[in-house]
C-alpha cells in the first residue's frame, strides 16, 4: 500500500530543490504532497525570533497533514524547526526535521564544526541540533557560527549568482579550520557545485540527508 509524504516548507525557493529530490528518493508509489507557508518565515525574521504564534501554525499545518492521510510529515525550515518538538507531542504521525540527520553527520567528521546561515534565526537552532547530537553521540563539540546576511535576499530576488558569490569565501575560509561545515539551510545547497572539491569534501547540507531518513522510515511502514 503506497503511503503519503507531506513536506512543509516556509518558503518557495525549497520547492525545486526537494520535489525532485523527494521524487528520486521516496519508495516508488509514494504520494508526496507540499505545504507552503511563507508567512511562517516572515514572522520569524520580523521578530527576531521563533514565536508562539508561529508555533501554533506549524503545529496546526502539521495537524492537518495528518488529518489528510500524510503517513508522516518533513519539516524543511531550520529558523522554524523547534515548533517540530511540540508538534511532535500531538499528532500520531513521525514529524522529521530536515536537518537533525545533517546533525548527526557532522559529529561523525570530528569534533570541530562550523554552521554557515543566511538567516540570523536559523543560528542558535542549528548549533543546538549539533550540541544535541554530540552529547547523544558521546561526543564533545565546538561550534562555530557564521552569518552571511544579504545571500538570503539575494536568493529570494532568484538571484543565485549573487547568494553563491556570497557565500563561498565563507565557506572556504570554514573549511580550512573545521571538520565540517554545516550549511544552516536547505536553500544554500545550490552552491556545493562551485566549490572547490577538496572543500566539498567537508561540506554538509540537509535535503538529501533529511528525505533519505524519511525514505527509511516509509520503507519500514511499508
Amino acid at each position: 500500500m503506497s503511503k503519503t509524504l507531506t513536506m512543509l516548507h516556509t518558503t518557495p525557493v525549497a520547492i525545486p530543490i526537494f520535489g525532485p529530490l523527494a521524487r528520486e528518493i521516496m519508495p516508488p508509489g509514494t504520494n508526496i504532497r507540499t505545504i507552503t507557508d511563507d508567512s511562517l518565515l516572515d514572522d520569524v525574521r520580523k521578530a527576531g525570533h521563533l514565536t508562539r504564534d508561529v508555533v501554533r501554525r506549524v503545529v496546526g499545518h502539521i495537524q492537518h497533514a495528518e488529518a489528510y492521510g500524510a503517513d508522516c510529515v518533513l519539516f524543511t525550515c531550520s529558523s522554524v524547526g523547534p515548533a517540530v518538538d511540540v508538534a511532535r507531542q500531538v499528532v500520531n504521525i513521525p514529524v522529521f526535521k530536515v536537518d537533525e540527520p545533517m546533525a548527526e553527520k557532522a559529529v561523525e567528521a570530528g569534533s570541530r564544526i562550523a554552521v554557515v546561515a543566511t538567516l540570523p534565526t536559523t543560528l542558535a537552532p542549528t548549533k543546538d541540533l549539533i550540541v544535541r547530537a554530540g552529547v547523544a553521540a558521546g561526543r564533545e563539540v565546538s561550534v562555530t557560527t557564521l552569518l552571511c546576511n544579504e545571500a538570503f535576499d539575494a536568493l529570494a530576488r532568484g538571484d543565485v549568482k549573487q547568494h553563491n558569490a556570497l557565500l563561498m569565501q565563507m565557506i572556504v575560509q570554514a573549511a580550512d579550520v573545521h571538520d565540517a561545515v554545516v550549511l544552516a539551510q536547505a536553500s544554500m545547497t545550490n552552491i556545493v557545485p562551485d566549490l572547490p572539491a577538496s572543500v566539498a569534501a567537508r561540506v554538509l547540507t540537509s535535503p538529501r540527508l533529511g528525505l533519505e531518513r524519511v525514505a527509511g522510515v516509509l520503507r519500514a511502514l511499508s
